[in-house]
Formats: structure tokens, C-alpha cells, sequence
């Protein structure tokens, strides 16, 4: 492989993975300092209400003099500044102007004198124009029917075209009232993506613990998916200046806002790694959206742009994560593997073209409603999202389920419902050269005079023989390490306990074979042999077994002997 390719597809996402790891928690801890050290405008909470009112405004601009102001109001380019006057109606001491644009300065005066003025807005000292889209000037019972002039410069954006799109004079509580009945489907939306982001959580946690292997891909993508929902939850609020309304910091709202979108494709990114798979494109989507992050940080920091001016570079992104959203769906459609994964790509596709729609109209105009569709987008995805990985948790449990079932019947005779051969050999290939302590036993047994039975009596009254054999061992050695059923009418036992209570164990085995009995078998009998590790030095475990059989035939010798009952020829 070219050693460019080889670094670039093989280094470079390790070194991403560790560098991403560290400089997201330096940037979650930046973000959260930086709350503490925002200089801003703010103003004072009241109480009182009064009826909000649209005035006529009067333009004067390089444009326009002294025209009735239009709304939305663009300047053209490099002609940002303009002026705009009114005269004020009858006030009170809650009263408050709020304009809807994105300002780089605004002045307010009244009788030539300045009322407000806005700050230079700094994060940690640095200056930005993130948050300057709404202006909040509050109003006294003084300024009543009195003439105000407000001086306003739009930023000049290379991005897009900033515009004055609404004016209101009102009071804050009913501004507030007003606001977010005109904005309930934002509310509604922010609620139903912390819902996902819950039920995304869940879903993940018991796709982790209910799974071996832990990070699958589902349980990988119900992550992600949670941390989408809260993400776009986060935008969806602080972009809307909904979280201001309740804090008074409109650079709050910018800076939550850039960060959850930054964020956003980044997660989105790991998303998609986790939906369809690592490959090249994949992985080089997540470097960048990685990398994505800290190069505005750094840009920011180092004041060479404002981050409001080079969030074109998250939208290139997720573009090209759209690209490949759709081109992977429509291929897949082609596939048609089942109907869960026809609706899942039919929805990738509709949140996808969305998506693209809502990037091209935040540039067009930062001013408008994009956010709404774009959550409406994201509510749909994950809600889609959420019901599809619900239908693969419900099939990934009942696969695990049958899994479970089969391996019980792999590792259980039939008849007997104890361990069969292959648990014997999995007990013993996990005991391996483990070091036997002296209360580590093993019995073999060996049921006497089966065959005759079985030529007599028939097999089905072989059968229940066995069963109530088994039935006895079950009851005797109910804390056994091993119960298992090694051939036709061969049983193990391994066992830890002292020498006093192994013999207490046989004695009551002896018991209960000895009164054992049914309507066609009167009396039954067995032989065993057993031996503790604490008779030999450095004992191992086929060893003992060895010696356990070796006691068992001379105990089933003896026991023909005496009988003369017709013995298995093996």
C-alpha cells in the first residue's frame, strides 16, 4: 500500500480516535468554563404585563430616507448600516424592544441621548458574533411617546445575507407567553427528543448487558442514536433562543448551539460506522468530522475567524454524510432483504433530502424557519430509528433465547435431563491443570443389571431405572460440581466436600437405592467407586476418575458374584 493511503487510512483514525478522546473533554470543559465568562447584554426580570405591539418604523440608510420600513429588511452588500425610528406609545416599567437580527453593533437613543448600546460579546475574552441574532433593549415609563432612534450594523457575511426580520415591543412576560405559544411544536419536538434519547439509552443498555459481546452494532447505534437526540434537542432549543427567554444571555444560546452542531456530526458520523459498517468513506467522514472540531476551535481561538462565520465547513460535512446516507439507501433498496430495512432506507432517504433542504435554507437565510424543519427531520429519523432497532433487540433476544435452548440440549442428555459427554468435557477442559484441593471427589457409578431388565421388562422399563437413578443423584448430590451421564448406564459425580460428609452423602444414596421402587422394577441396584484428591500426591482429574472406575468394577464384580444376574458383554 502507498505509504500517503497507509497513514492516511490506517494511522491517522487511531491517532484521531486518542486525540478526539482528549480534546473533547479539554472542549466539554471549555464550553462549560466559557459559560462563566461571557460578557453580554442582559436585563432586568419583571413581572408586569402589558399587550405586545407592532409599530411603523422609518428607515434611513445608504439606500432608503426616511421610508416606512419593510420586514424583512436586507441591506446590500457593504451597506450594512442603517437607522431606524418610531415613536414610542404610552410605556411601563416592564416594557421591552426586541429585534430580530444578527447585529454586529446596535445603539438605541432617545432625545440624542443613548439608551443602550450593545458590548462587544467575548467568550473567555476572545472576541465572537455568536448569539448577536436577537437584541432585547428594556424601556421605562420615561421614554413614553417619545421618539427613539436605533442605529443598527448587520454582520457581513460571506455565508449568507443578514436581515431585520421582526421588531416587537412588548412587555418580557407576555413576549414570553407569546413566544412560546407561537413556538409549542420546538417545545413538543426538544420533549420527544429527549424520549428518544431515553428509549435510545435504554434499548442500548439492555442490548449491552444482554449480549456477550457487548458493543455490537446494534447496541452501538442505540448509543449514538441517544446522543443524536440529545444533541439535536440541545440546537433545537438554544437555536430558537428559547434557553435566553429564562436566562438573558443570547451568547448562551450561540454557543450551545455551535457546540451541539459540531458535535452533531461527529456523532452522527460514529452513527453511521455503527449502522452500515467501518470502511474508507466512513472512516474518513469520521477523521474529518473529528478534526472538523478542532480546527474551529482553534481557529477561534487563535482570532484568525469568528466561529458564526466558518460553520459552512460542519455543513460541508453533513452533506457529505447525506451523500452517503442516500447513495448507501437507494443501493439497498435495490436488495430488499426485508421489510423492516425497506422502511429504513425509504426513511434515511426522506430524512436525508430534508436535511440537505434545511442546510440550503439556513444559508440562504440564517433569519428563517430552517430549525423547524430540520427537527421535524431528526424526530422522524430517530423515531424511525428507535421503532427499527426495537423490532432488531426483539429478534437479537429471541435468536439469543433459541441460542440459549440450543446449547442447553447440546450440553443435556435427553432422557435424564443431566449433564451429558460434551459438559463432561467442557468442565474438564476449563478445570485444565488447575491444581485439585483435598476436598475435590470424584464417583462413578454404574447401574446394575440394566440389560436384564431391558430384555424382560422391556427398554421403557429400562428407561424409568435410569431416570430414578437419576432422580436419586439429583436429590444426594444436589451441590455437585458435576453430574453427568457419561454412557448407557455410567454416571459421574464430581463433588467438593470433607471425607465425613462424603461418606454421609454415599450412606444416604445407599438408602434411598435400596427402598427405591415402582410398579414393574422391585428393587434396583448400583455400583460406584469413588477417591479424594487428598489420598494422592499431585492427583489430577482423569486420574482420579481412572481410580473412581477402577473401585466401581470391583464393586460390580463382587456384585454379579453374589447374584449370578446376567452381566452386559461391552
Amino acid at each position: 500500500m502507498n505509504p500517503f493511503l497507509k497513514f492516511y487510512f490506517l494511522v491517522l483514525p487511531k491517532i484521531s480516535k486518542i486525540a478526539w478522546r482528549v480534546f473533547l473533554g479539554i472542549f466539554s470543559l471549555l464550553v462549560i468554563l466559557s459559560l462563566f465568562q461571557i460578557k453580554d447584554n442582559t436585563f432586568t426580570k419583571n413581572d408586569f404585563v402589558n399587550e405586545t405591539q407592532y409599530l411603523e418604523w422609518k428607515i434611513s440608510s445608504a439606500e432608503y430616507s426616511n421610508q416606512t420600513l419593510v420586514l424583512p429588511y436586507t441591506s446590500k452588500k457593504s451597506l450594512n448600516d442603517f437607522t431606524i425610528t418610531t415613536t414610542l406609545p404610552d410605556l411601563n416599567s416592564t416594557s421591552i424592544l426586541i429585534l430580530k437580527c444578527r447585529y454586529e453593533t446596535l445603539t438605541a437613543k432617545i432625545d440624542g441621548n443613548y439608551i443602550y448600546a450593545s458590548d462587544i460579546a467575548t467568550i473567555a475574552g476572545i472576541k465572537t458574533s455568536i448569539g448577536k441574532s436577537q437584541c432585547n433593549i428594556p424601556l421605562g415609563k420615561e421614554f413614553s411617546n417619545k421618539q427613539i432612534e436605533i442605529s443598527i450594523q448587520l454582520q457581513d457575511s460571506k455565508v449568507s445575507k443578514s436581515s431585520l426580520t421582526e421588531i416587537i415591543l412588548s412587555s418580557r412576560n407576555t413576549y414570553m407567553i407569546q413566544y412560546l405559544r407561537e413556538n409549542l411544536l420546538i417545545f413538543i419536538s426538544a420533549v420527544l427528543l429527549i424520549v428518544c434519547s431515553f428509549g435510545s439509552f435504554v434499548f442500548f443498555l439492555l442490548s449491552y448487558f444482554g449480549n456477550k459481546q457487548r458493543f455490537t452494532s446494534l447496541s452501538r447505534s442505540l448509543f449514538y442514536l441517544a446522543v443524536i437526540s440529545i444533541l439535536t434537542s440541545i440546537w433545537n432549543l438554544c437555536d430558537s433562543h428559547i434557553i435566553s427567554l429564562f436566562t438573558d444571555k443570547v451568547l448562551v444560546d450561540g454557543i450551545l448551539s455551535h457546540a451541539a452542531l459540531l458535535l452533531l456530526a461527529v456523532a452522527f458520523a460514529c452513527y453511521l460506522n455503527a449502522l452500515y459498517g467501518e470502511n474508507k468513506i466512513i472512516k474518513i467522514i469520521t477523521v474529518i468530522s473529528e478534526l472538523n472540531v478542532v480546527i474551529q476551535f482553534l481557529i477561534f481561538v487563535l482570532g484568525l475567524k469568528d466561529i458564526s462565520e466558518i460553520i459552512v465547513f460542519t455543513h460541508f460535512i453533513y452533506i457529505v454524510e447525506i451523500i452517503y446516507v442516500i447513495t448507501v439507501s437507494i443501493k439497498n433498496l435495490y436488495k430488499y432483504e426485508s421489510s423492516e430495512k425497506l422502511f429504513l432506507n425509504i426513511g434515511n432517504i426522506l430524512f436525508a433530502v430534508i436535511v440537505f433542504v434545511v442546510i440550503l435554507m439556513y444559508n440562504h437565510n440564517r433569519d428563517g424557519d430552517y430549525y423547524k424543519f430540520s427537527v421535524t427531520a431528526f424526530i422522524i429519523y430517530c423515531v424511525m430509528q428507535i421503532s427499527v432497532s426495537i423490532v432488531r433487540f426483539v429478534k437479537m433476544i429471541k435468536k439469543q433465547a433459541a441460542l440459549r435452548e440450543a446449547e442447553k440440549y447440546a450440553f443435556t442428555d435427553q432422557l435424564t435431563k443431566m449433564d451429558n459427554r460434551r459438559a463432561y468435557s467442557i468442565f474438564k477442559k476449563h478445570l485444565g491443570n488447575t491444581e485439585l484441593t483435598d476436598d475435590f471427589n470424584v464417583i462413578y457409578f454404574d447401574l446394575n443389571g440394566l440389560k436384564g431388565i431391558n430384555d424382560k421388562l422391556g427398554h421403557a422399563a429400562g428407561d424409568q431405572y435410569i431416570i430414578g437413578v437419576t432422580d436419586i443423584l439429583k436429590k444426594v448430590f444436589y451441590d455437585a460440581l458435576l453430574r453427568c451421564r457419561m454412557g448407557g448406564d455410567e454416571f459421574l459425580v464430581v463433588l467438593k466436600a470433607n471425607k465425613e460428609v462424603l461418606n454421609k452423602r454415599l450412606f444416604y444414596f445407599d438408602s434411598l437405592i435400596e427402598n427405591w421402587h415402582n410398579d414393574k422394577i422391585k428393587n434396583i441396584s448400583v455400583s460406584y467407586g469413588y477417591c479424594s484428591a487428598a489420598d494422592y500426591d499431585n492427583p489430577t482429574f482423569e486420574g482420579l476418575i481412572s481410580k473412581a472406575d477402577e473401585f466401581m468394577y470391583k464393586m460390580k464384580n463382587e456384585y454379579y458374584e453374589k447374584t449370578d444376574a446376567e452381566r452386559r458383554k461391552d
